[in-house]
């Protein structure tokens, strides 16, 4: 087995065992990897306070066929926003399942290794339940599963005005093309369209100034969610944790 050493933010961490983890990271050069962490739930393990989710490691490893082997880390960075406020905890670890949900297995993910980084580290002063928002619609971006939100897909006019949204086509169809179309359709409104459009350019460096009304909000979220539910075959166990919010 070969050994590897490369940085990385863990993205999923499951108990496994009486002192296991199974750990899901994103690295730049190496993408999704899933390792098991043997014994780091003992209280001497040297590595028990670097694999806590949320946080980005140095971790050195050992491949293996179906899980790989963590057999160092170290920690670089904690985002203790994350980890002290319970609602930023929740809507970020909607952004990690999404993450390890969106990225790929032995696929260099520089650009959305980088961008997560930004995310985790500019929740605490954002409201988080935007800003979990705007990093699914970015997150999405660098997936290879991208949606268009101002082209029909159809004939590829911008779109003015109203219009509607195909999940099974990826993106938006304007009213002309609406009847050409044999999927299904959900209303877009020109309202919506603005503010996603606001959401993929949010800067994370820049004092936050996305305002918007809860219909619309609600709007975005269905959109993303629905989109979600396409392409993922599985239901993200982080919405239950942002259910109990209340």
């Amino acid at each position: 087995m070969s050994l590897y050493t490369t940085e990385a933010v863990i993205i999923g961490i499951k108990n496994q065992g009486e002192a296991d983890k199974a750990v899901t990271l994103l690295s730049p050069d190496r993408g999704r990897i899933r390792a098991t962490a043997f014994g780091c739930r003992r209280i001497k393990s040297p590595m028990a306070g670097a694999l806590q989710l949320f946080n980005q490691v140095e971790v050195q490893i050992n491949e293996g066929e179906r899980w790989d082997t963590i057999r160092q880390c170290s920690l670089q960075h904690a985002f203790r926003n994350l980890s002290e406020d319970f609602q930023s905890m929740a809507y970020g670890s909607f952004v990690a399942e999404l993450a390890s949900n969106l990225s790929i297995e032995n696929f260099p993910q520089v650009e959305m290794y980088n961008r997560l980084l930004e995310i985790f580290g500019a929740f605490g002063s954002r409201n988080p339940r935007i800003a979990a928002l705007a990093a699914g619609y970015q997150l999405l971006e660098f997936s290879g599963m991208q949606l268009s939100y101002e082209h029909c897909i159809c004939c590829n006019d911008e779109l003015a005005g109203d219009g509607f949204f195909s999940f099974e086509l990826g993106g938006v169809v304007c009213q002309n093309c609406q009847g050409k179309v044999q999927e299904r359709l959900w209303d877009y409104p020109e309202a919506l369209r603005e503010f996603i459009v606001q959401l993929l350019q949010l800067s994370w460096q820049e004092r936050p100034a996305c305002k918007v009304n809860g219909k619309t909000l609600m709007a975005a979220e269905g959109l993303l969610l629905g989109y979600l539910r396409h392409i993922i075959d599985k239901p993200l166990q982080s919405l239950n944790f942002i259910q109990q919010l209340g």
